[in-house]
């Protein structure tokens, strides 16, 4: 996991700007939300961002 990431978790609470790791890629919180398993960052494209450097 790349440093200053966390591993996405089902129900729990993101805040904008965020980051998480999630099915080995990176992505930024966009607005904050309440996690669940249709939220996830690769299919929740307005929850999340993949991230790039």
């Amino acid at each position: 996991m790349a440093a200053g990431f966390s591993d996405w978790k089902v129900n729990r609470q993101y805040a904008e700007n965020d980051r998480v790791s999630y099915q080995g890629k990176q992505y930024r919180c966009l607005v904050a939300n309440k996690s669940n398993s249709a939220s996830n960052p690769k299919t929740a494209v307005k929850l999340w961002q993949r991230y790039s450097v």
